[in-house]
């Protein structure tokens, strides 16, 4: 950032930005954070530089706590409309090794409406989200490209030019820089993003067979020449692959055809895969990388602008889209707060929840992908033996499906972590009547539930006691250890469906000071 640059050392009147976020990158990130501002009731612009949504599918895997904040946001149906679900996994420890077989449509996995992991391109979850955008009175600006950027006391300051025509600058509150690995939001608040290179190559592509496969499980194959996945996507018969090849000796792409295909397929599968129709393909050397700083003043960064992930686990989209959904509603709640001190805590509390859970995962993603992509032929094929085995375990498959699912994520760190229970994603059982816990919730604001006594009448929900909040009184047959722990019956519940503080009453939790101003009150 150049303090000097001319645009901005004229004077201006006072005033707190013309638009209150403006969102720079349309990917899923992105759209996300532009939908979630006019949920919030924001006004938002959002900016790409590239002249249309991209028709590559890129990211494949939408993981169940991810469905939970698209049904938040009200396009979890025609994300499930588009994709496929996984039924099963097999990991194979080579061509002629027998599978484990992980059924995750079977395992238990607990309070989620979402138990599985759904195949969809990105390209397709780009296109429900900026529908939905478009339905909300939002439009992504495409072709639109950001110069500078100068963040002021009380707004930011952007310089744009669209198709090159003249530059215009924006006045915004809050800018969210969602645009990408190579982001110039990052690059122009001083924000570093330190990539360190995994020493591994790998190929995408999306291809049609003729091998009569399972349709909608994946296949993983740990052989000694590298790892191969195998996973399925919603057209039929069309699969992704995903292989660890040596990496190159020279910056010269390998030519990824459907023979090149087909001839790695069967060394490390020995399936004769028929490979044909290869629609779009991707060579790069992986790398990771997390940024120091996820907030400089007024500006903020999610996504992949953030972080970078290996594709193993296929966590980057979801962490993006969940970065976006844990922010704007802080941005909302902000305007709301009468103590600047309040404010600027909220505000920190997305860098301090969202960076350590996008360190904690790209050093997750970065050890198991080191383990499967060594140089090392026979550490290779000694996990090729052993990983099988251990995936046999019901225990570990549990544990698999909700860790890949994101759903045991929880904020243990950061200003809004000082409350007893706080930072625990808020289970979602089925209740006794139909439908799930999440349904009762306030669609956008704060909620208390409380888990009734046995006989116990359902308390006055309009007493001041629960400060104007909605209140969702569950009967005693929902009591659980999973749901309420220690025996404290009453969850303060944030917006992002995530605990605040848990209590014996709401006297004991009191109202947060970040909880803005109170909404009507509601019985269910």
């Amino acid at each position: 950032m150049n303090p000097s640059l001319s645009p901005f050392t004229r004077p201006r009147s006072a005033r707190t930005g013309d638009i209150d976020v403006l969102v720079v990158g349309a990917g899923p990130t992105g759209l996300t954070a532009a939908c979630e501002a006019l949920r919030h009731g924001l006004s938002v612009r959002i900016i790409d530089r590239k002249q249309g949504r991209s028709t590559h599918s890129k990211a494949l895997v939408t993981h169940a706590r991810t469905l939970e904040v698209f049904e938040n946001m009200g396009v979890a149906g025609a994300m499930l409309a588009g994709g496929v679900p996984f039924a099963a996994l097999n990991a194979h420890g080579g061509p002629r090794r027998r599978a484990a077989r992980v059924d995750l449509l079977g395992l238990p996995w607990g309070d989620t409406a979402y138990p599985f992991w759904l195949s969809i391109p990105q390209d397709a979850t780009e296109l429900v989200l900026e529908e939905h955008l478009n339905s909300l009175g939002g439009a992504v600006e495409w072709g639109t490209s950001l110069d500078e950027i100068h963040d002021a006391d009380d707004h930011v300051e952007a310089l744009v030019t669209r198709d090159g025509a003249a530059t215009e600058r924006v006045s915004a509150r809050w800018l969210v820089g969602c645009d990408g690995g190579r982001s110039r939001v990052r690059d122009q608040v001083g924000l570093r993003l330190t990539r360190r290179d995994a020493g591994a190559t790998f190929i995408l592509a999306d291809v049609k067979s003729t091998v009569p496969i399972t349709q909608n499980e994946g296949y993983a194959y740990l052989d000694p020449q590298g790892l191969l996945l195998v996973v399925p996507m919603p057209e039929p018969e069309r699969w992704r692959i995903i292989a660890h090849v040596p990496t190159p000796a020279t910056e010269s792409q390998l030519t990824v055809d459907a023979a090149f295909l087909d001839e790695l397929i069967r060394q490390r599968s020995g399936l004769e895969f028929g490979s044909h129709d290869v629609k779009w393909t991707s060579q790069f050397n992986l790398s990771h990388g997390l940024a120091d700083h996820f907030r400089s003043g007024r500006v903020f960064l999610a996504g992949d602008a953030a972080h970078i992930h290996s594709p193993v686990g296929g966590q980057g989209l979801n962490t993006g889209v969940q970065d976006a959904h844990n922010l704007l509603w802080k941005l909302a709640e902000v305007g709301r707060l009468d103590s600047p001190e309040a404010a600027e805590r909220l505000l920190d509390s997305y860098e301090a929840e969202r960076r350590d859970t996008a360190r904690s995962m790209v050093n997750g993603v970065a050890r198991v992908t080191a383990a499967l992509t060594t140089r090392r032929s026979s550490i290779r094929r000694a996990l090729g033996r052993l990983a099988p085995r251990i995936l046999a375990h019901p225990a570990v498959q549990a544990k698999l499906g909700r860790t890949a699912g994101m759903l045991d994520l929880a904020y243990s760190s950061g200003p809004l972590a000082t409350a007893p229970g706080a930072g625990r994603r808020l289970p979602n059982p089925e209740l006794p009547g139909g439908g799930r816990l999440y349904d009762e919730l306030s669609p956008a604001g704060w909620s208390w539930v409380v888990w009734g006594r046995p006989g116990e009448a359902q308390p006055d929900l309009a007493a001041p006691r629960w400060h104007g909040i909605p209140v969702v009184f569950l009967a005693d047959e929902l009591l659980s250890p999973a749901t309420m722990p220690d025996g404290k019956r009453v969850a303060l519940v944030r917006p992002d469906r995530y605990v605040a503080a848990r209590g014996s009453s709401p006297e004991s939790i009191g109202r947060p000071e970040y909880a803005g101003e109170a909404t009507p009150a509601a019985s269910y």
